[in-house]
C-alpha cells in the first residue's frame, strides 16, 4: 500500500465530490445533454467495446467498462468491472472492484472496503489503495442493510455531505497535521473530560444562537448569530477531523495492519467509518451525537491541537 502525496489526495476527492455535486443539483440541466451522467441507483451500465461516457457514478449498481470512460469512475456497493479506458481514477466504496489485464487507469485506483481482484498486465497510472473492511458486509448494507430505512433520497443526500467531509477532512489535515495528531492524542488519554467539555460547550453554544436568533429583530443579532454559526462551523471541522483520524487508526490497529497509510487517508478512512455508522438506525443517532460534542470538546480542550489543556492552564 502506498502513500499518497496529500495534494493528489485533494484533486482525487475534489474530482470525486464536483461529479457528485454536478450530479446530484444539476441533473434536470444535464438531462437534455447527457443522460448517462446521471447518479444511477442499483442499475446495470455498461460501456461497450465501441462506447465513451463522461463520467459514472453509481449506487448498489453492477458497472462495465469495455470502451472509454473520459474521466472518473465512482460506485458505492454493487460491483464494477473494468477492461477499456478510464481516464481518470476509479473509486470504490463498499464495492467488488474487479480490474481485467487489458484496463488501463490514468491516475488512482482506490477501494475502501469490498474486495479488490486486479488481473496482471493492467495499467495503473498512478497509486492503487486498498482497504478492506469486509466486502459482503459492505455491500449488504448498500443493498438492503441500514439504508433501506433511510430512502435513496436522503441516502443520496448524504452521501454528497460525506464528500464535502472528505474534501474538507483532506485540507485540515494536509494542512494541520501536527495539531490534528496532537489533539488525537489528547483524545486517547483525556476521552471523559473532552466529552465533558464539549458537552458543556454545546450547551453554552445553543444558548447563545438561541439568544442571537432572539436578537436577528434587533439587527444587530445578525453579525452576531453568524459569527456564532462561523465558530461552530469551525469547531465541527476541526473537531471532526481529529476524530476520524483517532477512530480511523483505531480501525487500522484493530485489523492489525502494521503499515499505516498516511495520516491524511488515515482520517479519510475513519471519516467514511463514522459516517456509515452514522447511518444506522437509533444508535447512529446516539454516536454521532457523541462524536459532535467529542469534536467540539477536542477543538476547544486544546485549542485547535495547540496547548494540552489551556482551559486548566488559563486557572492557573
Amino acid at each position: 500500500m502506498k502513500n499518497i502525496h496529500w495534494n493528489k489526495l485533494f484533486r482525487l476527492a475534489l474530482t470525486v465530490g464536483l461529479i457528485t455535486i454536478l450530479s446530484g443539483t444539476a441533473a434536470a440541466a444535464w438531462y437534455k445533454f447527457d443522460r448517462t451522467a446521471q447518479p444511477s441507483f442499483k442499475e446495470e451500465i455498461i460501456i461497450g467495446p465501441q462506447e465513451t461516457q463522461k463520467n459514472i457514478l453509481a449506487f448498489g449498481s453492477r458497472v462495465v467498462v469495455e470502451g472509454k470512460v473520459e474521466e472518473s469512475v465512482v460506485v458505492f456497493g454493487g460491483e464494477v468491472t473494468v477492461s477499456g479506458e478510464v481516464g481518470k481514477s476509479v473509486v470504490g466504496f463498499g464495492s467488488r472492484v474487479i480490474i481485467r489485464s487489458s484496463a488501463v487507469i490514468r491516475e488512482d485506483l482506490v477501494v475502501l472496503g469490498g474486495t479488490l481482484e486486479k488481473e496482471p498486465g493492467c495499467t495503473i497510472g498512478q497509486d492503487t489503495v486498498f482497504i478492506p473492511t469486509g466486502g459482503k458486509f459492505a455491500s449488504e448494507i448498500f443493498k438492503k442493510g441500514f439504508f433501506f430505512q433511510l430512502g435513496t433520497f436522503f441516502l443520496a443526500l448524504k452521501l454528497i455531505s460525506l464528500f464535502f467531509g472528505i474534501l474538507l477532512t483532506i485540507f485540515v489535515a494536509g494542512v494541520f497535521p501536527r495539531q490534528v495528531y496532537f489533539a488525537a492524542g489528547k483524545l486517547r488519554t483525556d476521552f471523559w473530560p473532552i466529552l465533558g467539555t464539549g458537552f458543556l460547550a454545546m450547551i453554552i453554544y445553543a444558548g447563545l444562537i438561541l439568544i442571537s436568533s432572539l436578537l436577528v429583530f434587533l439587527i444587530i443579532g445578525i453579525p452576531i448569530l453568524f459569527m456564532l454559526m462561523l465558530a461552530g462551523l469551525v469547531l465541527k471541522i476541526f473537531g471532526g477531523t481529529v476524530f476520524s483520524y483517532f477512530f480511523g487508526e483505531s480501525f487500522l490497529q484493530a485489523l492489525g495492519v502494521k503499515k499505516r497509510p498516511h495520516l491524511i487517508w488515515t482520517a479519510v478512512i475513519g471519516l467514511v467509518l463514522v459516517t456509515f455508522l452514522g447511518l444506522v438506525p437509533v444508535l447512529g443517532f446516539i454516536f454521532s451525537m457523541v462524536v459532535s460534542l467529542v469534536g467540539f470538546g477536542v477543538a476547544i480542550r486544546t485549542r485547535f491541537g495547540t496547548l494540552d489543556n489551556w482551559l486548566a492552564k488559563n486557572r492557573s
